[in-house]
């Protein structure tokens, strides 16, 4: 099938995306900007590098402007995908309910099939696949236990057990879908160019911290 892959540049939909190209064409990457930064549809740290990464994959970028209210933003986003010519819709969700049948009635009002490879994926093997195939940091912290410390931090298996503890201690998700962190993904498998950040600036709002990337340089990939 012809398919739109949803991304953030996040984790859960990178590796989506990744899962779904194996077995679908993927025909472009959509990008969501809401105007709403506490959007529970819409992960908004550093959405700007979906640029960057849909210049990584070389593939097309489309981009959406929704409002970010609550039923009014998936209205939004159903009518601008209309412009599309696709079969399906790949989205990062595991375990949201609000998420996926929101994400489903974008779907059927299209007339088009959902597509969520990661859908009820063991977190815990979720973070091992992207510490295994990605290089991924964390760019934003929300949850008891992730203070700043964990900015830039890469998901790695030393990271992953981190994790493990906070979620016994305090029942932080292992993936952050939750909203307890969020990540950006600057090398893939699909990428011919890999993104190394060269600057970034710390930003604090009540119990948030978050990376906005200032710079960045592109690494080009051997093969």
């Amino acid at each position: 099938m012809r398919v739109a892959c949803l991304v953030s540049g996040g984790k859960d939909s990178m590796l989506a995306l990744h899962r779904a190209s194996e077995e679908h064409q993927i025909v472009c990457l959509v990008s969501i900007f809401s105007r709403n930064p506490e959007s529970f549809m819409f992960h908004t740290a550093n959405i700007s590098m979906t640029d960057v990464i849909a210049g990584c994959l070389e593939l097309p970028i489309f981009k959406i402007w929704v409002s970010g209210e609550k039923e009014r933003e998936v209205d939004e986003l159903a009518d601008q995908l209309s412009a599309l010519n696709i079969d399906g819709i790949v989205i990062g969700g595991i375990r949201s309910e609000y998420q996926r049948k929101r994400f489903q009635k974008v779907a059927d009002t299209l007339g088009v099939e959902m597509i969520a490879p990661l859908w009820h994926v063991d977190e815990d093997k979720i973070m091992t696949e992207v510490a295994e195939r990605f290089s991924a940091i964390i760019v934003k912290v929300s949850a008891m236990g992730l203070d700043e410390s964990f900015l830039g931090r890469r998901i790695d298996s030393d990271l992953i057990e981190r994790l493990r503890e906070l979620n016994r201690k305090y029942g932080v998700n292992m993936a952050g879908e939750g909203g307890e962190f969020e990540t950006l993904v600057l090398d893939a498998p699909l990428y011919k160019r890999a993104i190394e950040v060269s600057e970034w600036s710390l930003k604090r709002e009540n119990m948030v911290s978050q990376i906005e990337i200032r710079d960045y340089r592109l690494i080009e990939k051997n093969g």
